[in-house]
């Protein structure tokens, strides 16, 4: 479900204080949130970055310190574009926007910086390695700069279970061994870093299961 989002995150480092990001798009001008999804896709672009600004501003002012700093510097663009992948998923349009909005906003909190060994960076906010299903997945990446008590928790797209944690170390280094892939061309896991006192933190880590995709052209389309 998680794939189907449009993850624009910004990339901007923070040292002791936040430096502003930019609010693309901002216009200042927040609106009430939608009871469902429906009612948000009814909407035109401007009342939906207006929903953007007042789902980050609730957030922000629920928090305070470096969090609601990097809150408030949230792209409010880059969240609309969030919300409106999630809604184009049929399933997802009755669940109410402040919830939704609330999943989708640590993908787009600036403040944090991963990178991660061996996998590719897709510019995107989402990062991906190639792999065979009969190898065991490790994450091993780092952050910048290095929160002191921080966690990485990872979890399959879809799923709410845990499958592994793992604390940053004093570097900022992390690694989630031993992840076992299902035979599916692309195995996502979604990685939250909660590292207090930054917001919360997300992106997707997809492995592209090489012996899982087909291997060519079918025979009857060959004739």
């Amino acid at each position: 479900m998680m794939r189907a989002f449009i993850i624009c995150a910004c990339a901007c480092a923070l040292g002791g204080a936040v430096a502003g990001c930019g609010a693309g798009g901002e216009a200042g001008r927040t609106a009430p949130l939608p009871p469902t999804g429906v009612a948000y896709r009814a909407l035109g672009d401007a009342d939906r970055l207006a929903v953007a600004a007042t789902c980050r501003e609730r957030a922000a002012t629920h928090t305070r310190g470096l969090a609601a700093r990097q809150l408030h510097t949230v792209e409010l663009d880059a969240l609309r574009e969030q919300l409106d992948s999630a809604y184009t998923i049929i399933a997802e349009q009755r669940r109410p926007v402040a919830r939704v909005c609330a999943e989708v906003l640590p993908f787009v909190t600036p403040g944090l910086r991963l990178t991660f060994e061996g996998a590719k960076d897709d510019h995107d906010g989402t990062f991906s390695v190639e792999t065979t299903s009969d190898k065991r997945l490790a994450i091993r990446g780092r952050i910048t700069p290095a929160p002191a008590n921080g966690r990485v928790i990872a979890q399959r797209d879809g799923r709410r279970r845990a499958l592994r944690s793992a604390a940053v170390g004093p570097d900022g280094s992390f690694a989630l061994p031993g992840l076992r892939l299902r035979k599916v061309a692309d195995n996502t896991f979604i990685l939250t870093i909660e590292a207090s006192p930054n917001a919360p933190r997300k992106v997707l880590f997809s492995a592209i299961c090489l012996d899982c995709l087909a291997g060519g052209t079918p025979p009857s389309a060959q004739q």
